[in-house]
């Protein structure tokens, strides 16, 4: 799935790649890629998106503070 910005930026409209994995049958992956638009907007919406999935997502890096088990 792709996503784009509904508003343009300071390196135009963020682009953001979604793949999903499904790594057994409870349990999936989501991987989320930065294609266009600035590195900073990025981080927002990353961490704006993982903040509305914190008590269903496992962060697997260590020196993340979002990391829930």
């Amino acid at each position: 799935m792709k996503l784009k910005g509904d508003k343009t930026g300071r390196k135009g409209q963020l682009a953001v790649a979604t793949e999903v994995f499904e790594v057994a049958p409870s349990l999936h992956m989501v991987e989320l890629r930065k294609t266009g638009g600035d590195t900073l907007e990025f981080h927002k919406f990353y961490k704006s998106f993982s903040s509305g999935l914190k008590d269903i997502v496992w962060n697997s890096d260590p020196n993340s503070e979002e990391t829930s088990y």
